[in-house]
């Protein structure tokens, strides 16, 4: 069943934004489009019915625009220090993350809610090998804790954009997860060498613009996270 276009007003909040990121927010307008077709005709839900909700989404909006912000950084200091696989990999999760992002402000303008602008936070930057370790416990965090609690307090209130959103974010962490804990389990006695045999084997990475999965290649068929078509996957740009 095709997606329902999305709406002017919210296709207008993305004016201004870097280009790739704007192909991201509409594809993503057009993937998100239970709530977008309810705004298409009129129907916006109430936000007074769904104050948990709204409240889980703002949290997690902040918080994967923090990590996509703390990612993009890590991958440029990876590329300084000349691990090309590892600075591709944040990378690839840092566009992730803005999909995530975006998703859930997304649905939190179809609610009326006004979305704050979320500033680029204090980042602890260190060397590439600890940088990674970090990068994995904060997947681990999200994967065991904070996406379970957020799915704890939204279901109840049943807005099922939001939970969707919240579980195609949920399975993309456990990718991301996946990825840094391989890496760093195998560096930790010998990151210099790991990190060079990375180099040598790291393909591409392409991302859903509707979900955030992260894979080295296009899917055959569907996303194996969102189930939608293979073609909303793009390759992500390694750091120049």
């Amino acid at each position: 069943m095709p997606h329902p276009q999305p709406s002017h007003r919210m296709a207008a909040r993305t004016e201004g934004l870097p280009l790739q990121q704007r192909r991201f927010c509409l594809c993503a307008l057009a993937g998100l489009g239970l709530s977008v077709a309810g705004l298409a005709t009129g129907r916006v839900a109430r936000a007074a019915s769904y104050p948990a909700t709204i409240a889980a989404l703002h949290e997690a909006r902040a918080s994967e625009i923090h990590v996509h912000f703390t990612y993009t950084e890590y991958a440029k200091r990876a590329q300084q220090e000349g691990y090309r696989g590892i600075a591709y990999l944040f990378a690839a999760c840092a566009a992730s993350e803005w999909v995530h992002g975006n998703n859930f402000g997304l649905i939190l303008a179809s609610l009326g809610e006004q979305l704050p602008v979320i500033a680029k936070p204090g980042i602890e930057l260190r060397a590439t090998r600890d940088n990674l370790i970090a990068g994995a416990q904060g997947e681990i965090h999200s994967v065991e804790s904070f996406y379970p609690r957020l799915l704890d307090k939204l279901t109840p209130e049943g807005l099922q954009d939001a939970i969707h959103a919240v579980r195609f974010a949920w399975a993309a962490e456990k990718q991301h997860r996946d990825k840094m804990q391989s890496i760093q389990r195998l560096s930790v006695p010998f990151f210099e060498q790991v990190a060079r045999a990375i180099d040598l084997k790291t393909g591409q990475y392409f991302v859903c613009r509707l979900c955030g999965s992260t894979t080295n290649a296009v899917p055959p068929d569907t996303c194996p996270v969102c189930k939608n078509a293979s073609s909303h996957y793009r390759r992500i740009e390694p750091p120049a």
